[in-house]
């Protein structure tokens, strides 16, 4: 079983959303409700797909640049981002994922497909223009970051989005997927977390202690530093809320380290319990307990196929 944070708070959540989001979903099965699930999770909210948009820009475009000593201008991020926005756009609304034959890989970077358009059938076209604004607003604040732009600068090698996998438990691997790791020389490397967050309330130290603890327990890439080693208490945290412009700087005590390995083991050990190591054949939807609240139903990328599968039974 892969464990990660994701897939955690999913759990506990809605049982039923993990076990589609993780079981269920296959893009090669001959099962059609199987393919069906795997295009239903790729369904995201207006405001999940603007924080993509800064992702792609950031991970495809700006991070690379830095490694080859290129600068990106806030105005060169700017055109990246409104091309992908626009293109994307005019992709989600033929919202062609009806088609179970629709293979994703092959649709490349233009590849978008929205909640809103399964479940209303429309667009909001005041939410598509609010996401825009907010897409510029995460990418001027960004460059506005003198510490953050001094940290990306001064590295010697970043690497972004980049899965970090280690052993938890028996059958159990951890997967994580930092949005930023910057090398430089000997120093400790240091982590960053992109959130386009329109509050930006939520402290992310947990997250971030667990790609600590996923850095310094996986096996290092080819590309890191030879004799890479480090430990969760040595890597620079950082939290950039993009939309209202704030960092937060996290350190790891020994207690949060723990603390993070107990929430780790837990969650792993609660979903582990369920399933039994069975395989998708051999687990019933029914045996995963429902979202709590309606909201949570309502926002769910699966609700079709979970209240179709709950009326069988």
């Amino acid at each position: 079983m892969r464990w990660s944070y994701s897939a955690s708070r999913s759990f506990r959540q809605c049982q039923r959303q993990w076990f589609f989001k993780n079981v269920a979903v296959s893009a090669r099965a001959k099962d059609p409700s199987r393919r069906r699930a795997h295009l239903l999770g790729k369904l995201q909210s207006i405001s999940a797909w603007r924080g993509r948009i800064v992702d792609d820009v950031l991970s495809k475009t700006l991070i690379p640049n830095l490694n080859r000593g290129v600068c990106l201008t806030l105005q060169g991020a700017k055109n990246r981002a409104r091309g992908l926005f626009d293109r994307q756009l005019a992709y989600a609304r033929q919202h062609p994922i009806a088609d179970l034959g629709l293979q994703v890989s092959k649709e490349g970077d233009d590849f978008a497909v929205f909640h809103a358009m399964e479940y209303e059938g429309e667009l909001s076209e005041h939410e598509i223009e609010r996401a825009w604004c907010d897409v510029e607003t995460a990418l001027v604040n960004l460059f506005s970051l003198d510490d953050i732009k001094r940290i990306l600068k001064s590295s010697d090698y970043i690497v972004s989005q980049r899965a970090l996998q280690f052993t938890l438990m028996d059958d159990v691997t951890v997967l994580a997927y930092p949005d930023v790791i910057a090398f430089r020389g000997d120093a400790p490397p240091t982590i960053i977390d992109w959130k386009v967050h329109a509050f930006g309330t939520n402290d992310a130290w947990l997250q971030l202690a667990i790609y600590a603890i996923a850095l310094s327990r996986c096996r290092p890439h080819r590309d890191f530093p030879s004799g890479f080693e480090t430990q969760p208490q040595e890597s620079a945290l950082y939290e950039v809320q993009l939309l209202t412009n704030v960092v937060r700087k996290h350190s790891l005590e020994e207690e949060q380290i723990v603390e993070a390995e107990e929430y780790m083991l837990s969650s792993a050990y609660e979903i582990a319990c369920l399933t039994e190591g069975r395989k998708y054949a051999d687990l019933n939807v029914e045996d995963f307990r429902g979202a709590a609240y309606e909201e949570t139903c309502q926002r769910c990328a699966f609700r079709a196929i979970c209240w179709e599968k709950s009326h069988v039974h």
